[in-house]
């Protein structure tokens, strides 16, 4: 296998696109069945009717939900004007008379020319837009650029009291810590990369590591969330789904009702499921795209929305999803209007907040900040204070001094000297009496010496 051939193999747009036109060829096949069957009972009045009725407005339904979704993989893919004749499509499609028309033979066909034309992982490959596809994917890392962070920040009227702050996917801590400059706030991260995110530790006063999706963290708890989550044009190591959905369901259930989420996405990665997800759960939502080279590079848009409890939004969501096609229509960012969000005071405590893999750097900070660990460790304090007995010592107790080694040093006094005790190993041989038969017991016995060296002026003594 080639290089090129596994570049095209691994695209997740081209194999999007496939699906998208495998889709669109099966409904195509099927619509003339479909309507020769609504022809054969229409105005029997008899289920079969009905159910021939049913199955048409379904497939319907199911290719115009498809057009929108393949027109957002088609300006991934970075093909402006193949994105645009999708879109004129399903303009037409929308408009098509599909109960009043009893011919298909033209519709189909249009449906049939269109879908071999698109580009696939083995067919209509551009070599440049896959190329800008792949070099993309090979940056990793977008951390977001910190005049945009300034704007999004300027939209918000925090609180005068703290606030919990959690980016899911924190990279190296920089952009929220931009965030939460000059407000008061406590700021929590998750990173998968262990050396990014002992960076952000450097930044952010809370840092789990591993996986977000198996970290543990209290639910409700934070004011505000700033996901800019990974979005791969071509599958990871770590796995070969689309992430921005997982990491928006999963990370704003965080949020308490009220929470301002400021969500960064490339504008062709918010797709109809997306959009979902975006309107059922949030509300006064703003979108707005980035200026200048950053979009140019990376085509992000920023969602701003206020969490609220889950409703039924699908007309608003589709209406949503359409806006999202065409990004000439999305207003920059700099039309974002400053203080126009006000974010909510804490209500909770972030009690449970935990990475899938535990964080020894993080643990030991927490430790050094510890009441406890400090109360823990406070008889060291006295340890190394100066000491001096009540009473004066006898000679027993000179000894354990000396031998415990502690009377080790400079003796300041009248005649100064310096003083240091030790212990020596003797041996002793002790012969013991004759016994009847004339035998003497010879034995060796070890014992323990304790001996002083005093250096005065005058020379070196040794007390034993």
């Amino acid at each position: 296998m080639t290089g090129s051939d596994e570049q095209q193999q691994t695209a997740f747009c081209l194999k999007e696109i496939a699906e998208s036109k495998t889709l669109i060829l099966n409904l195509s096949a099927g619509f003339p069945k479909i309507r020769a069957a609504y022809e054969k009972y229409k105005g029997t009045g008899l289920k079969r009717e009905y159910d021939s009725l049913v199955d048409l407005r379904r497939a319907v339904k199911r290719l115009l939900e498809e057009f929108p979704a393949l027109v957002l993989r088609l300006n991934e893919y970075g093909d402006s004007e193949l994105s645009k004749t999708t879109e004129r499509l399903y303009g037409v499609l929308k408009k098509f008379n599909y109960i009043g028309t009893a011919d298909y033979s033209k519709l189909c066909m249009a449906l049939e020319s269109f879908a071999n034309g698109l580009p696939t992982a083995d067919h209509n490959i551009n070599t440049a837009k896959l190329a800008h596809l792949m070099n993309r994917a090979r940056m990793g890392y977008f951390p977001t650029d910190l005049s945009h962070v300034k704007m999004l920040k300027d939209a918000i009227v925090f609180p005068g009291e703290p606030v919990n702050l959690i980016d899911p996917c924190c990279g190296e801590g920089i952009a929220l810590q931009a965030f939460s400059k000059g407000i008061q706030a406590r700021t929590y991260g998750i990173e998968i990369d262990e050396v990014r995110g002992e960076e952000a530790g450097r930044r952010l006063q809370r840092v789990g590591f591993g996986s977000f999706f198996y970290s543990r963290i209290s639910l409700n708890a934070f004011q505000g969330l700033w996901l800019n989550p990974p979005y791969l044009s071509v599958p990871s190591e770590n796995g070969t789904r689309r992430l921005e959905k997982s990491f928006l369901a999963d990370s704003m259930r965080l949020l308490q009702v009220g929470g301002i989420m400021i969500y960064i996405i490339p504008y062709y990665r918010a797709t109809p499921d997306v959009c979902r997800v975006l309107c059922e759960n949030f509300t006064d939502l703003r979108v707005h795209k980035f200026i200048g080279k950053e979009f140019e590079r990376f085509k992000q848009v920023a969602i701003i929305g206020r969490r609220i409890e889950r409703r039924e939004a699908e007309k608003m969501a589709k209406k949503l999803s359409e806006y999202m096609l065409d990004a000439d229509k999305i207003p920059p960012i700099t039309d974002l209007p400053k203080d126009c969000y006000e974010m909510p005071a804490a209500t909770k405590k972030v009690e449970l907040f935990k990475g899938a893999v535990f964080n020894v750097s993080e643990l030991a900070e927490q430790l050094k900040k510890s009441p406890s660990t400090q109360r823990l460790f406070e008889d060291r304090t006295l340890d190394n204070r100066k000491l001096s007995p009540l009473l004066p010592l006898n000679l027993s107790q000179v000894g354990l001094v000396g031998a415990s080694g502690m009377m080790n040093g400079l003796v300041e006094c009248d005649t100064p000297h310096i003083i240091k005790g030790r212990i020596v190993k003797e041996k002793k041989t002790k012969i013991g009496v004759e016994d009847d038969k004339g035998k003497t017991a010879i034995r060796e016995i070890t014992s323990n010496r304790l001996i002083f060296n005093v250096l005065t002026p005058t020379g070196l003594k040794s007390l034993g």
